[in-house]
């Protein structure tokens, strides 16, 4: 049995859209994105790139939305079932995953809003059909997604990065988190980002440290500290290398203008 009870595709928010799904509501939820967002689960929260999705039972707790400047945007299903294939099938439940053809997913959703939304003679019997289509879509999606859930753990890696820079980051620490080796965590990085994870954390480093000097009035040796170094000695040259000013030069310029 499957009752929808609301389905939209494409729906559109604004920047910075969230919702709640509380796990008191008595629905499952499907949820397709088509932009950067974040999915928090358990009060941890990740960040995952576009044509992420994930299915939620009733029980669920997850607050999710947009995570960047643009429009939110997805498709997505509530409804009640106790098929076993949804229930406890091959599509696990609150994890998200990328689909291999997100506009055949949207496709779907749609196809079943619109079945949802008019009293066709044989409404039900429709449904039961296009959920089974979903559900089978979204199987081949796993089956095919073992590169595919690597490169979203890259992508959160690189997140983590940017918003935390001044953490103790060590090419092993990074391979660690994703349970693969230091050498194939350089190249699979490398491949993506067309950078290397420590120039990656470094230049990240750098800007952020750019960013206190212009901004703020902290020291520069609490600076260092803040962007991850162990001495200001190494954040000195470091930050000479890439900018050709010390940070003090750096920080003047601002005064100079």
């Amino acid at each position: 049995m499957i009752q929808v009870i609301h389905a939209e595709a494409n729906t559109k928010h604004i920047p910075g859209f969230e919702y709640e799904h509380s796990g008191t509501q008595g629905w499952w939820l499907f949820i397709q994105t088509h932009c950067r967002s974040f999915f928090e689960i358990d009060g941890k929260r990740i960040i995952l790139p576009a044509h992420a999705c994930i299915l939620l039972p009733p029980n669920a707790k997850c607050l999710y939305g947009g995570a960047s400047s643009e429009p939110y945007s997805d498709d997505w299903i509530r409804f009640h079932t106790d098929e076993a294939y949804i229930t406890n099938g091959s599509v696990p439940l609150c994890t998200p995953f990328n689909t291999i053809d997100n506009i055949y997913v949207t496709d779907i959703v749609n196809l079943i809003a619109t079945e949802n939304f008019h009293n066709n003679k044989h409404k039900d019997i429709t449904l039961q059909y296009l959920f089974r289509i979903l559900f089978y879509k979204l199987s081949e999606s796993l089956t095919n997604n073992t590169d595919n859930l690597l490169n979203m753990s890259l992508q959160q890696l690189r997140n983590n990065i940017q918003a935390n820079p001044g953490a103790p980051w060590s090419v092993t620490s990074m391979a660690n988190l994703l349970y693969i080796s230091p050498r194939h965590l350089q190249k699979l990085y490398q491949k993506q980002f067309g950078i290397s994870c420590m120039s990656d954390v470094i230049n990240n480093r750098i800007s952020l440290a750019k960013e206190l000097l212009l901004n703020t009035n902290t020291s520069i040796n609490q600076i260092a500290i803040q962007c991850g170094y162990s001495s200001a000695e190494h954040y000195s040259r470091q930050f000479k290398k890439h900018t050709g000013l010390s940070p003090k030069q750096f920080r003047e310029t601002k005064n100079n203008k």
